[in-house]
């Protein structure tokens, strides 16, 4: 048995995916211990949302949008574009 490595992972749609390239074969058998860890961007309410964008003020204004609606959008439209393969 070789030494224990310790990596970062996601866990989405049910499969644990490495961040960093794993260097092995194809249908390696592994055990995993995992710790869960905090999330990075907790989610905000939508009044949380409305003022971080007053706070904001002119310094986005048009880049993303004005409302808590088109930013949004433009954020998952975003999101969508980093799953494509290329």
């Amino acid at each position: 048995m070789t030494q224990p490595k310790k990596i970062k992972a996601t866990y989405k749609n049910g499969v644990i995916e490495p961040i960093e390239k794993l260097n092995l074969p194809d249908g390696q058998e592994l055990e995993v211990v995992f710790t869960v860890l905090s999330s990075v961007t907790p989610e905000l309410s939508e009044e949380e949302k409305k003022e971080l964008i007053r706070e904001m003020g002119g310094s986005m204004k048009g880049t993303w949008g004005s409302t808590v609606e088109e930013i949004e959008t433009y954020l998952n439209s975003d999101r969508e574009s980093w799953n494509k393969a290329f």
